[in-house]
């Protein structure tokens, strides 16, 4: 069977508000219009659902094809979207209005997905902070996905945020909420293969920024989501590499839900989708649990 090719779609969304709502703008004209790339591959053959991969931090969708043509060959269709201020997306890179705009563009992209599918089951795999934002997003709205797929949640996010002005400073310049601070994605932490650690340096389209307002709703977003991890009313699959350095496993590990299962992989680090063996893992659990 010939491998399908992954295709490029831009969704035509509106800018956001401070608060990350829907902001001014009119369809059709470039005022107030945001474009975010997603790259799509078709399953191989007749589908038998739909997945949706969202991103770690300074990372992007394209990332992720091989993942991808896993879960294709197992007749998933696969999205691959770049966050706002990520990939091939537009914005600031690195910077987000909060959870409230990622939800907004995931709901897009689940209605992008439907369209082509609309009966099939839709899942939702999210890696280190886009893990936050899929589980955000399936304990708001638990009847629009099937399963759920939970890769390294970064629990307690690190990153290092530009110091605010002092003395005197202080009084005449504030912090721009969009000033850019750094992840702290260090590849020897990201990746215990080679190879992968080879790809994620030389990829033009990763990056280390995150801004201020970003930085800080994900501390919240992180807190709020420990919490409510063991309140998931769909069959959810927690993964966490026990030699990973960027987000604790123990938390991972002390999760208890109804249809929570956690599992600790022995040997790997936080970017699981480019560890050996983790795709194959989530395919042969999405087959036991989504029909």
């Amino acid at each position: 069977m010939a491998i399908p090719e992954a295709l490029t779609t831009y969704l035509e969304l509106r800018q956001s508000n401070d608060a990350g709502d829907e902001g001014a703008g009119l369809s059709h004209t470039s005022s107030g219009l945001f474009l975010l790339h997603v790259l799509e591959l078709a399953s191989y053959g007749e589908p038998r659902g739909a997945v949706t991969i969202v991103h770690d931090a300074g990372d992007h969708g394209a990332r992720y094809l091989a993942a991808a043509r896993v879960l294709a060959q197992a007749r998933w269709a696969v999205a691959l979207p770049d966050l706002r201020g990520h990939g091939r997306s537009e914005g600031l890179r690195g910077d987000s209005a909060g959870v409230r705009e990622v939800v907004r563009d995931l709901d897009a992209v689940q209605d992008h997905v439907a369209y082509r599918q609309p009966t099939a089951p839709k899942v939702l795999i999210g890696c280190g902070l886009g893990a936050l934002y899929a589980l955000h997003y399936a304990t708001t709205k638990p009847d629009a996905l099937a399963a759920l797929v939970l890769l390294a949640p970064r629990w307690s996010p690190r990153f290092e945020l530009p110091a605010a002005p002092s003395g005197l400073m202080k009084m005449f310049k504030k912090l721009a909420p969009t000033a850019q601070g750094r992840v702290g994605n260090a590849v020897e932490q990201l990746l215990s293969n080679a190879t992968a650690r080879s790809a994620w340096s030389g990829d033009a389209l990763v990056h280390d920024f995150v801004s201020v307002r970003a930085a800080q709703q994900a501390f919240e977003l992180a807190a709020q989501c420990e919490l409510r991890a063991g309140d998931v009313t769909l069959p959810t699959l927690l993964l966490h590499g026990a030699s990973d350095r960027i987000s604790p496993a123990q938390t991972s590990s002390a999760l208890h839900g109804a249809h929570l299962e956690v599992r600790v992989l022995d040997g790997l680090a936080h970017d699981l989708l480019h560890e050996d063996g983790v795709s194959e893992h989530v395919r042969d659990w999405l087959a036991l649990h989504v029909r």
